[in-house]
């Protein structure tokens, strides 16, 4: 497996990447503009539902939700290209697999939110659970993005 990873890592992309003046700032800010955007919608969208902000119906999100993937796609595809620059070194990197797992999970509570307010506050409490466990899933994935710099190895 491991030779897999370094071939990731010796790709042309992940030398680019490495090892330009450019390329890891370009991918890194990229990044952060598709964080963004992403998370953005889901912090306004997860608030409005646990009444942090003015209380706004989710159906009312259902055009910035094409926004939050746009943002979900850039972080996508800059995150596989800062990938391929330490291919070898994330992999293994305890912080990294669990920022994967934080995403995954933000996901599916973010739609089980949007799903159980489509009910019309049949269980607004179950909602509210999905809001609030999702953002936190959210915000440490984050955290986890960030921390990914000062832990390389397991």
């Amino acid at each position: 497996m491991m030779e897999f990873f370094q071939w990731i890592e010796d790709s042309g992309l992940g030398v680019y990447i490495r090892e330009s003046n450019w390329g890891f700032a370009i991918a890194l800010s990229a990044h952060a503009v598709g964080m963004g955007t992403a998370v953005g919608v889901v912090m306004v969208a997860t608030l409005c539902e646990l009444n942090v902000l003015p209380k706004i119906p989710v159906a009312s999100f259902s055009n910035l939700y094409s926004v939050a993937w746009s943002g979900f796609f850039i972080n996508l595809i800059s995150g596989i290209a800062l990938y391929t620059s330490h291919a070898t070194q994330y992999s293994y990197q305890a912080v990294f697999i669990f920022k994967l797992a934080l995403i995954v999970v933000g996901g599916v509570l973010l739609k089980l939110m949007i799903d159980s307010a489509k009910t019309n506050g049949e269980e607004a409490g179950k909602t509210k659970l999905f809001a609030l466990l999702s953002l936190l899933s959210w915000v440490g994935a984050i955290v986890t993005g960030r921390l990914m710099a000062y832990f390389f190895q397991i």
